[in-house]
């Protein structure tokens, strides 16, 4: 091999580094063994060790051929060698023994960190917790760069307060905490449980189509909006509305000691334990439908819009006890309709919560149903009118104030 490639012979002294070595091996492979004489070991006491370098005819077109084998397989190597990166990064301990951030070892408290966990703490803090299956952590980055550029839920960092705000109607706060109580509901392989509740939120809040929601938030197409939204709302009927909106979730003591204002105890009360109570009907406005029944009752001559027509009740801080129904809104379901059908019907059974003299504070809308609701025993706090009158007396207009300083919670629509 020295022969062949400079011309001078190998001494019993001589030495030979490793990568020298290895391009020896395999010029001998190539060679299929035909000058393995030369690889017999020279005896320290041969007589040509001082004999002076031998003179050989060498032929340079298999020389020249032997070196661009050489050289093919060199960069071969290296460009091998170019495809690995080794980056130092810190991680922590593979055992559950204790947490990876404390140390404390109580195994009553802790909790594995899920895939997607892991996956933003390395992200967002360059530290990586391992895991046995590299190529879920591969995947993971794939995902995480896919939807980087999108309105990203899934991440409870990502998004500042602000935007949520704008996208969803709810502070980060208010979202996390709707979201912990949809407890039947599951992420899938399309969307999580975050992205689905999103998704329904800025349906309600923003109106736009489900072909651009599906863009939004890279989702597979409108259907799957439709999907979504239809499975958030299945949710939120089961675990959210049962306990927080309806007579049924909060008692009469609970809206006396902690939802009832004083303006309103002392200004439309006899006594203590009366409770104030607010109606109104609010307005959900609705697009015009193919089917011309629907269409002609949801239509509202007052708005000249569609819309339904859900009637609200509230303490006198604004706190919602209950929604009754949505209604139609053609002629024959205004306010004082709606009410008196929600009372004589015993809607979400309305009238055994309400006791004897409490008070309900209604608008002029709602004359119709002065009758029906004394003869329930209950009270009403309602403007005066002027019959004829070109000004109401001191009295009936003072009265009159006091109902509109207890309405303004919920007229001044942020409910």
């Amino acid at each position: 091999f020295l022969a062949a490639n400079s011309g001078r012979r190998v001494g019993c002294d001589d030495s030979i580094c490793g990568g020298c070595r290895r391009r020896y091996d395999r010029w001998r492979k190539a060679m299929q063994n035909d000058f393995a004489y030369i690889d017999v070991p020279i005896s320290k006491n041969d007589p040509q060790q001082n004999e002076e370098p031998m003179l050989m005819e060498v032929d340079t077109d298999f020389v020249a051929e032997d070196e661009d084998i050489e050289r093919k397989k060199e960069e071969k190597e290296e460009e091998e060698e170019t495809k690995s990166l080794e980056r130092s990064i810190w991680r922590t301990s593979k055992s559950h023994g204790s947490c990876i951030v404390c140390s404390v070892t109580d195994s009553k408290s802790m909790r594995v960190l899920s895939d997607e966990q892991r996956t933003m703490i390395f992200l967002n803090r360059g530290i990586w917790i391992p895991k046995d299956d590299v190529e879920k952590l591969i995947d993971d980055f794939r995902t995480a760069l896919q939807y980087a550029g999108s309105l990203d839920f899934d991440d409870p960092g990502a998004l500042d307060n602000e935007n949520y705000k704008t996208i969803t109607g709810l502070d980060r706060d208010a979202f996390n905490d709707l979201l912990g109580q949809l407890i039947t509901m599951r992420s899938s392989r399309l969307r999580s449980v975050r992205v689905a509740l999103a998704v329904f939120l800025a349906k309600l809040r923003l109106g736009l189509s489900n072909r651009v929601l599906a863009c939004l938030f890279r989702l597979t197409s409108k259907r799957s909006v439709s999907r979504i939204c239809h499975q958030v709302r299945v949710a939120i009927m089961q675990d959210f509305v049962p306990y927080h909106v309806g007579f049924q979730h909060v008692s009469r003591e609970t809206i006396l000691t902690q939802h009832q204002t004083t303006v309103a105890t002392e200004l439309v009360t006899n006594g203590p334990d009366q409770v104030v109570l607010i109606a109104d009907g609010t307005y959900f406005f609705c697009q015009k439908s193919s089917n011309n029944e629907f269409q002609r009752r949801t239509y509202s001559q007052h708005k000249r819009r569609h819309l339904v027509k859900p009637m609200t009740i509230t303490a006198s801080d604004g706190y919602i006890v209950s929604s009754l129904e949505p209604f139609f809104t053609d002629s024959k379901n205004n306010d004082a309709a709606i009410l008196k059908h929600c009372m004589l019907n015993n809607e979400q059974q309305v009238l055994s919560w309400l006791r004897d003299n409490d008070v309900l504070v209604l608008d002029r809308g709602f004359r119709d149903t002065v009758n029906t609701l004394n003869r329930l025993g209950l009270k009403v706090a309602m403007p005066d009118f002027l019959h004829n009158q070109q000004q109401l007396p001191a009295d009936e207009a003072n009265r009159t104030r006091l109902v509109t300083k207890n309405r303004w919670v919920i007229e001044s629509g942020k409910i």
